[in-house]
């Protein structure tokens, strides 16, 4: 015979519903957890993200949730073709600008907008005119 001590029924029963206690609070615990995890109107995103921000839940359930949710977080980018095609013209020093825009001023003053001489001076994309090719030092 052995010399344990013999469980009587009284303690059996205490354990037993030590035991039970136990498992219900767990219960409780992961209903709570189901509930919060699909209550409202949450997407799946939304779910994946408040497991992996949760502390309580273990390392390799957060990963995996981070994994899952990663490409709805940081989109892939993707070639786009450019928004504006933009050319830069060269940069004109002030004074050449003023000389050019005076120059511009007196020789179509009084002219007509239909007269030959007008066309002359109507700027072109590149921001120069017609009668600076005439002129020797332009």
């Amino acid at each position: 015979m052995t010399d344990e001590p013999v469980e009587t029924v009284e303690q059996k029963l205490a354990r037993y519903a030590t035991v039970i206690g136990l498992q219900r609070e767990e219960i409780d615990r992961l209903r709570a957890q189901v509930a919060a995890l699909t209550e409202g109107t949450d997407d799946a995103h939304s779910t994946l993200r408040r497991i992996y921000l949760n502390e309580a839940e273990s390392s390799n359930a957060r990963i995996k949730a981070a994994q899952a949710s990663i490409n709805y977080e940081k989109s892939r980018l993707e070639n786009a073709p450019p928004a504006l095609e933009l050319t830069a013209k060269p940069v004109e020093d002030l004074a050449t600008l003023v000389h050019r825009r005076r120059r511009r001023v007196a020789a179509l003053e009084g002219l007509p907008p239909g007269h030959p001489e007008y066309l002359r001076w109507i700027e072109r994309e590149d921001g120069t005119y017609p009668a600076d090719d005439d002129t020797p030092n332009g």
